[in-house]
């Protein structure tokens, strides 16, 4: 019996996720009466949220099971706040929100996580920017090492497989279509392909993350890095190998090798440094996308956009709380692809989001993605800057948190990579290598919030609220609608972006939740 290569392909997957299991358990099978066993913990929950938008309720359960060295955990609700549409017709307009549903495997230095998982990155700040703080569940196999000295870190990260929406041409034969004949990427019923010319497959696409770096006291400094890339939705050697993932795409990449892959991957390079002490915690963290090393060649202006993004701050305990202080910032085009258009996918839909697109058929018409539950990385995305102030006490088994922000953003589109414009600054002779909020007019929002958490037994009580307002609030802008659109020639509309509007609103959210914790033991 011969194995195909796709059947070749999942096997091996299977057989190196044991091999990593094995390695992390240190090559020696546990035996189940060896080990002592955990609690069964069951959590149902409730929630109650009015916003501005709707009042809506959400109804779950989380599952755990923790050993010495095994993690088994799960949660999973029903909410109807109209942001997706129902599995099924009986379930009164709720949806399936599959949060998380995860296994661990930690044998101290080592820890293996795989599932379905909110994940977070190495540096714990609301505005982190390789990995975002905003809850986005995504399939992920995590790898992690970590001693007294040295830490490192390799995480998968699934993106789009098999996708009903994201298609790409591939060619046949010969390449024979008009720009204008390949079907609508968002129309779901124009699947038929063109005989012995194109056929449009799924456009799939993957990420990976690393870090890794030394304790040295109190300090941490630390590389970090990530890749998204198409056409493949687990690149093995991103994961196993320690080398930096950007030399790995160029030489891998590059013509004239035996081994050369189509070249479509995205890097983001970057690090941070930080300090914990009992009392105060600091931090700056700096991500680079659209690696370039231009100006190390004499005399040569090769005229790349700078892509770079920032964060820094931290908190410190005084007598009335933890007090913190944030702030954030990311260049225009930062996260965005290199190249797209609106009516047929080109080999660069790399965006550094889960979807290459900013709106999703929803219903009978399309509906924007709010663009924090797109982003990979930093939850606010391109061309903005943003502050924030925080305050945490605990008085008597109560936790309270509060926080006031404010965020000022122009345009953004990562599927759509130089908005209005037809090619890169340098190509339609723009100067300037930094671009940030350059227009008029900008988004301003202001939000001020707290929450209250009470523990009373077996029950976790919350409260909160939050008001605020924006104004010119982002609305998405079609491609044809854009200023000089008439630049692109017919058939070659770019998608649309995120653009500051003439429309203000009031922002408000209350909510009050209940979670009632059992657990199940094992008889002696």
């Amino acid at each position: 019996m011969s194995l195909t290569p796709g059947v070749w392909a999942s096997t091996s997957r299977v057989l190196g996720l044991a091999l990593l299991i094995t390695l992390s358990t240190g090559f020696r099978p546990v035996a189940a009466q060896q080990m002592e066993p955990g609690e069964l913990l069951l959590t149902p929950y409730g929630e109650l949220v009015a916003d501005q938008d709707a009042l809506y309720d959400r109804l779950g359960l989380t599952v755990s099971y923790n050993t010495r060295i095994f993690d088994f955990f799960f949660d999973m609700s029903l909410v109807n706040d109209d942001k997706y549409v129902p599995e099924e017709p009986y379930m009164f307009g709720h949806y399936f929100d599959l949060r998380q549903g995860t296994i661990g495997i930690d044998v101290q230095p080592f820890s293996l996580l795989f599932g379905r998982a909110i994940h977070r990155d190495e540096v714990p700040t609301p505005y982190s920017l390789f990995i975002s703080s905003w809850d986005i569940p995504a399939a992920i196999l995590n790898f992690r090492y970590e001693d007294r000295f040295f830490f490192y870190e390799s995480r998968w990260i699934g993106l789009n497989r098999n996708s009903k929406w994201y298609r790409t041409p591939q060619q046949v034969y010969e390449w024979d279509l008009d720009p204008g004949a390949s079907p609508d990427i968002f129309d779901p019923d124009d699947l038929t392909p063109v005989p012995d010319t194109v056929i449009f497959n799924p456009l799939d696409r993957g990420a990976n993350y690393k870090v890794w770096g030394i304790r040295l006291g109190d300090w941490r400094v630390g590389f970090q890095e990530s890749v998204v890339y198409l056409n493949d939705y687990f690149y093995a050697e991103y994961f196993m190998s320690p080398l930096p993932m950007y030399f790995t795409q160029l030489v891998n990449s590059t013509t004239g090798k035996p081994w050369t892959r189509i070249d479509d991957e995205n890097s983001h390079m970057g690090f941070f440094v930080d300090v914990t002490r009992p009392d105060r915690y600091g931090y700056v963290q700096f991500i680079m996308g659209d690696i370039n090393l231009d100006f190390l060649v004499p005399g040569e202006e090769l005229g790349f956009v700078n892509k770079w993004a920032w964060s820094i701050g931290g908190t410190r305990d005084f007598s009335f709380g933890r007090l913190g202080l944030y702030h954030a910032g990311a260049l225009k085009y930062t996260f965005a692809a290199t190249t797209a258009r609106a009516n047929r996918f080109s080999t660069k839909r790399y965006e550094y989001t889960y979807f290459p697109a900013i709106e999703f058929i929803f219903e009978d018409g399309r509906r924007a993605i709010d663009y924090r539950d797109n982003y990979i990385g930093y939850k606010y995305g391109e061309n903005n800057l943003a502050f924030m102030v925080t305050l945490d006490r605990s008085l008597e088994r109560i936790d309270v948190s509060a926080s006031a922000e404010y965020v000022v953003s122009g345009s953004k589109s990562p599927a759509n990579p130089w908005h209005e414009h037809r090619g890169t600054p340098s190509r339609r002779n723009v100067d300037g290598r930094f671009f940030l909020l350059n227009e008029n007019p900008l988004e301003h929002t202001i939000r001020l919030g707290t929450t209250i958490d009470r523990t009373i037994g077996p029950w976790d009580l919350r409260a909160g609220a939050m008001i605020g307002a924006v104004f010119n609030e982002l609305r998405v802008v079609p491609g044809s609608e854009l200023d000089r659109a008439d630049e692109f020639e017919d058939g070659e509309i770019q998608p649309g972006i995120y653009k500051p509007s003439d429309s203000n609103r009031l922002l408000f959210e209350f909510l009050l939740g209940a979670r009632y914790r059992f657990g199940v033991r094992p008889r002696s």
